[in-house]
C-alpha cells in the first residue's frame, strides 16, 4: 500500500503491475469456466488485495477447488478473513522469509510483522501450502518446513517469531493435509525419515535424514 522509501516515481515506488485487474478478471472467469483451478502470483499487500478482490469478483460465493495466491508475502489484516471466506490457498514459500529478511527490514520497514504470516494465516482457517519456489530457494521440503517453524538460519535470531507454525501444521501444509492417511490400496507417496519430525528442532528438520522414498508406491531412493 505503501512507496519504497527512498525511491522516485518513475522507479515504480509501489512495485509493478503485470496483469491489470480488468485483464485479470476475465482471465480468471475463463479458468473457471474451464474446470482449472487458477494461482495468481502476488507479493505485496496491494498485490494481494487486488488478486482476493478479482478471485471474489469471479466467485464471490468462494472457490471450491485449490484456487491460490502464490507468495502471498505481505498482507493486510483485514485480508486473512478474506482468505478463509473465499477459500483461497495461500500458497506460502517459508526460506524466502530467511532469503528476504534483510531487504524486507530496509523496504518494508515498519511492515514486516505483516509479512509471511503463517500462524495468523493458519489461525484464521487459511489453507496454506508451503513451497520452494525452485530454482530461486532449494527444492528441498524440509528447508521449507524448517523455515516455517523456526524463522531462522545460519545462526540468526528468529524474524518475527510470532509468525512461526508448528510442525504440525507445516507438515501437513507440505503434504495432503492434516487429515491424510494411508489405506490399502491408494497410490501413495512417501518418505520415511530417520527423525520424528514433531519433535525435531528447527536445525535438525533442515538437515533432516530421508532413509527411504517411495513415488506411487515404487521405492525410488533406499538408504534403509
Amino acid at each position: 500500500m505503501d512507496p519504497y522509501p527512498g525511491l522516485a516515481a518513475d522507479e515504480h515506488p509501489h512495485g509493478l503491475v503485470n496483469v491489470p485487474f480488468d485483464e485479470l478478471v476475465p482471465h480468471l472467469r475463463h479458468a473457471d469456466r474451464i474446470g482449472l483451478a487458477p494461482a495468481v502470483h502476488a507479493i505485496g499487500d496491494r498485490a494481494n488485495e487486488r488478486a482476493l478482490d478479482a478471485m471474489e469478483a469471479v466467485q464471490p460465493g468462494g472457490w471450491h477447488g485449490r484456487a491460490s495466491i502464490e507468495h502471498a508475502q505481505l498482507l493486510r489484516r483485514d485480508d486473512l478473513a478474506r482468505f478463509a471466506a473465499l477459500g483461497i490457498v495461500a500458497s506460502v514459500q517459508p526460506e524466502h522469509a530467511m532469503d528476504d529478511r534483510d531487504v524486507a527490514d530496509l523496504y518494508w520497514a515498519g511492515r514486516t510483522d505483516r509479512a509471511f504470516m503463517l500462524r495468523d494465516l493458519a489461525a484464521a482457517g487459511v489453507e496454506l501450502a508451503l513451497g520452494s519456489d525452485a530454482p530461486v530457494a532449494p527444492l528441498d521440503p524440509w528447508i521449507a518446513i524448517a523455515a516455517a517453524v523456526g524463522r531462522s538460519r545460519e545462526g540468526r535470531e528468529p524474524w518475527h517469531p510470532e509468525q512461526s507454525i508448528d510442525a504440525r501444521i507445516a507438515l501437513a501444509a507440505s503434504t495432503d493435509g492434516a487429515g491424510a492417511r494411508v489405506r490399502p490400496g491408494m497410490v501413495a507417496d512417501l518418505a520415511v525419515v530417520g527423525r520424528d519430525p514433531l519433535a525435531a528442532s528447527a536445525d535438525d528438520l533442515r538437515r533432516m535424514p530421508v532413509a527411504l522414498t517411495l513415488l506411487g508406491g515404487r521405492v525410488t531412493h533406499d538408504a534403509l
